[in-house]
């Protein structure tokens, strides 16, 4: 009589604690209590064990509480709501959708928790807290804080050709999974909520088909959404497609990338985007993201497009990285629209071919800012990651560049005789790598090129401020291929390298200048125009040799300062002036924004 009652006050409790909807209110009952379980008498639902089957459409109430159950979906059109439930299962997945099942629904009206118990060692079970089956669509959707917790591999775990949609929601999820938080072969979508998981050995969010898998999409489509990710491996996995409208997402991957205790081993990047198969892309409209990661913050085996959003970036790795397109920004667009600021990492930005059509952007990298080359087949030299990465000024490189310090990695060797002109001694120059950019106020801070295309370069516009290493071969920028230079703004400080940058270029139509002598640390360049006016000034934080400045503006009567405001000194600088080529910005050279946005082959 007393488990009677208390049936009857949970019951009847869930009922009156929710909303006057006529959907909810006529739905069918489903209560745990412990290792006994009630079902509404009229049908729908049968129990077998510590199992409920349901087995027809309709809307199901389910609430209570137990160590030992779960609920299985064997029909289509099923509606179960979830209300202050706590359900776990040492055995099994807590619930489980049947295969070939369209418009199942699961909704959590009230606080819930879903635990997974599993033995993770287990060669049985299901493995997941939710576990879907093939060919089969679910929603989930969540009014309040569904919990789910998973000791043995994943938390919702779909299979082949599987597709999850999260619906609008002014819900929290927090996931806690031992491996992968949330899976699927085929199709994942977000439509809003806040998501906070945490991932002890795995990925957090993965869709991911077996491969030569032609059947699943292996897509991800983010509408809005709030990410709150920790996770081992990578936060965001896909094979073909990650596409991203707007959200918020707080990233860290393993340790992050300032922690000594790190598996180069592991992929822990950002977002992944596995397959090289044209189509196939990492896009984002918008969004604003703040990436912590101790692999690539962001990294495609094919394109990568980002049209707008804000961006703050710390890798251990690279910052954005693409093998194959890399746009950038949009045409035309304010420069507000897109914010980059990638303020450490390995290489900051790169592509087979980059693009940039807007934004401002900040690229702090060890090695090259802006780099267009062979991604995946790269050789790096061997990195002591550990080295100095906890050290404040390693991590502040876009204000501190006083790390003289730094073993120097002579990556290219300058054999020219005295007279001789100085040549490239790198790989031959390729037509399938290229930088262009169009516009853009950018900053790369960097200990080795600024800019560096393994074939060719065009600059037609933007404001770009480059302060590479002063010694060695590194500079400002370096090419293989044309360089071209019209209608933008250009400062390059660091070292005259193998060829100086004002050497590089083919064709332009504006005055450069350039200057060539040591100037040691610790100085401010100011550079003011034929009025006397203050038009540019930056810090010189470590031993340079080498200047150069070009813009439409500028004319012979511009004047270059030094200060050395510790010793009270300001020295007018001995620069030249000089033009370019004569040449008009020819089409035929530029690397389009419809060939690259189109995701043309190369």
């Amino acid at each position: 009589m007393k488990i009677q009652i208390l049936f009857a006050f949970l019951l009847i409790s869930s009922i009156l604690s929710l909303a006057a909807d006529d959907s909810i209110l006529s739905a069918k009952y489903i209560v745990f209590l412990n290792k006994m379980i009630r079902v509404s008498d009229e049908g729908g639902a049968s129990i077998s064990g510590t199992t409920v089957l349901i087995e027809k459409p309709g809307l199901y109430l389910v609430s209570g509480m137990t160590d030992e159950g779960n609920i299985v979906i064997k029909s289509s059109s099923v509606k179960l709501y979830l209300q202050n439930l706590k359900l776990s299962s040492k055995t099994t997945a807590p619930i489980i959708v049947g295969s070939n099942l369209e418009d199942v629904k699961i909704i959590n009206i009230q606080n819930s928790v879903l635990s997974d118990f599993e033995d993770p060692l287990t060669t049985e079970g299901e493995c997941a807290v939710i576990k879907i089956k093939k060919n089969s669509k679910v929603y989930m959707g969540n009014t309040d804080t569904l919990t789910l917790n998973g000791k043995c591999k994943n938390l919702i775990k779909g299979g082949n050709k599987v597709s999850i949609i999260f619906e609008k929601s002014d819900g929290e999820y927090i996931l806690n999974a031992n491996k992968t938080a949330i899976a699927t072969d085929n199709y994942l979508e977000f439509n809003g909520g806040k998501f906070t998981i945490v991932s002890d050995f795995g990925d957090a969010i993965k869709v991911s088909p077996d491969d030569f898998d032609t059947e699943n999409l292996g897509k991800i489509l983010i509408n809005d959404g709030t990410f709150d990710i920790q996770c081992y491996n990578d936060a965001f996995t896909a094979t073909n497609n990650i596409t991203i409208l707007k959200g918020k997402f707080d990233i860290k991957t393993q340790n992050g990338y300032d922690n000594d205790v790190y598996d180069e081993n592991e992929s822990s990047k950002g977002f992944k985007l596995t397959n090289n198969a044209t189509g196939c892309e990492i896009k984002i409209y918008s969004g604003d993201f703040n990436l912590n990661t101790a692999d690539d913050a962001f990294r495609s085996n094919r394109d990568i497009t980002i049209v707008s959003g804000t961006y703050l970036i710390y890798s251990r790795d690279d910052g954005i990285c693409a093998k194959f397109n890399l746009v950038l920004g949009k045409k035309d667009a304010p420069l507000d629209e897109l914010n980059i600021k990638i303020l450490n990492s390995y290489e900051a930005i790169e592509g087979m071919t980059v693009l940039i059509l807007s934004g401002k952007i900040v690229a702090t990298a060890e090695d090259d800012g802006i780099n267009a080359s062979g991604v995946i087949k790269k050789q790096r030299m061997p990195r002591n990651r550990s080295r100095g990465w906890n050290d404040t000024s390693s991590r502040n490189r876009s204000r501190d560049w006083n790390d003289t310090d730094r073993p120097h990695r002579n990556r290219s060797r300058d054999d020219t005789q005295p007279g001789e002109k100085k040549k490239h001694v790198g790989a031959p120059p390729n037509d399938s790598y290229c930088i262009s950019i169009y516009d853009g106020e950018i900053y790369i801070y960097t200990d080795s090129d600024g800019i560096d295309s393994n074939g060719n370069l065009y600059i037609h516009g933007g404001n770009i401020n480059i302060f590479s290493e002063g010694r060695g071969a590194n500079e400002p920028i370096d090419h293989n291929g044309n360089f071209t230079l019209f209608n933008a703004e250009v400062l390059g400080v660091g070292t005259e390298g193998l060829e100086a940058v004002h050497e590089g270029i083919k064709v332009g139509n504006q005055m450069y200048a350039y200057y060539f002598g040591v100037i040691t640390k610790d100085k401010t360049l100011e550079i003011q125009n034929e009025k006397n006016e203050v038009i540019k000034e930056g810090g010189i934080t470590k031993d340079i040799n080498y200047i150069f400045y070009s813009s439409p503006k500028l004319n012979e009567d511009y004047k270059f300062y030094l200060l050395d405001e510790i010793n009270g000194n300001k020295t007018e600088l001995n620069v030249a002036f000089n033009y370019p080529e004569n040449g008009i910005d020819n089409e035929d050279y530029i690397l389009s924004y419809e060939e690259i946005y189109g995701n043309k082959e190369k």
